[in-house]
């Protein structure tokens, strides 16, 4: 059986497009043979606007997810998951909660302080953020190391786009990250992934939204994480149904020229690998 999954997907519950219902339907129908669900946690941060809204809010995610998987059992597998932020406004470690069948641990906002600004929102507010910090290289070192102190308090099974401060790169001609510091960076980041034994996405979400030609990470980080042996998986980041399976193929393609052999899918005892073919 030729098997299809995503695990970076976005509902209603916060800033997708669709019910998770309607999600579910059309991974059937783009002969999905599993799905997993990872809307942003709820943070209690005010300036929050894609979480979850509320710890109410958030078991009732969990039990339409239950009630789904029941609904479409020996259809399509439904994995119940969670994208959490690094910090929370109850705690600078969030944990993941041990009902859930996997999760992904994402930075979105850079930190200085009490003050924070979104990493990828606009290029606007990333500009702003580098204006605090003085440089490219200041703001960019305090998003890896919250990167790394995020994966040394959390269980999270998935990083997920480890570089996402290169979101504006293209459309704002950008080169920081042809400097030693940044790949320098980048690289304990992955030493950090091995070491903490999570697995990194390979996620095409910035190409479907039209920021990037190439999925998260860079090429340089690939070859990285193929030189220490990190597992990968591969996701869309979808938050529009139309875009369930978008770059999928064509980050296959990407891996194997890359001579990548595997890559990482989740079943009911767990992540195990899969060939990524000839």
């Amino acid at each position: 059986m030729n098997e299809k999954q995503n695990l970076h997907t976005h509902s209603l519950f916060c800033d997708g497009k669709n019910s998770l219902e309607e999600m579910v339907k059309e991974a059937i129908t783009q002969d999905f043979t599993s799905i997993g669900f990872s809307s942003h946690a709820y943070t209690a941060f005010p300036f929050d606007e894609c979480g979850i809204k509320s710890k109410e809010e958030e078991k009732l995610y969990l039990d339409t997810l239950s009630s789904l998987k029941e609904k479409y059992r020996g259809i399509i597998k439904i994995y119940r998951g969670i994208e959490l932020e690094s910090r929370d406004a109850f705690s600078l470690s969030p944990l993941t909660p041990s009902s859930l069948d996997y999760s992904i641990g994402s930075v979105h906002y850079f930190w200085k302080g009490d003050k924070s600004w979104p990493v990828d929102f606009t290029s606007k507010h990333f500009l702003e953020a580098k204006e605090a910090f003085g440089s490219f290289k200041s703001l960019i070192n305090s998003y890896w190391e919250e990167v790394i102190r995020f994966m040394d308090v959390s269980d999270y099974s998935i990083l997920g786009h480890i570089d996402l401060v290169t979101k504006f790169v293209e459309k704002e001609h950008w080169d920081f990250e042809s400097y030693s510091w940044y790949k320098e960076g980048a690289e304990a980041v992955v030493e950090e992934a091995k070491k903490r034994g999570k697995i990194i996405e390979v996620n095409t979400g910035a190409i479907s939204r039209g920021y990037r030609t190439t999925p998260y990470p860079s090429s340089f980080i690939l070859d990285m994480i193929k030189e220490k042996k990190v597992p990968i998986t591969i996701t869309t980041d979808c938050h529009d149904k139309t875009y369930l399976s978008y770059g999928m193929e064509e980050a296959k393609e990407m891996l194997r020229e890359k001579g990548f052999k595997e890559y990482m899918l989740l079943g009911d005892k767990g992540f195990y690998p899969i060939s990524l073919g000839d």
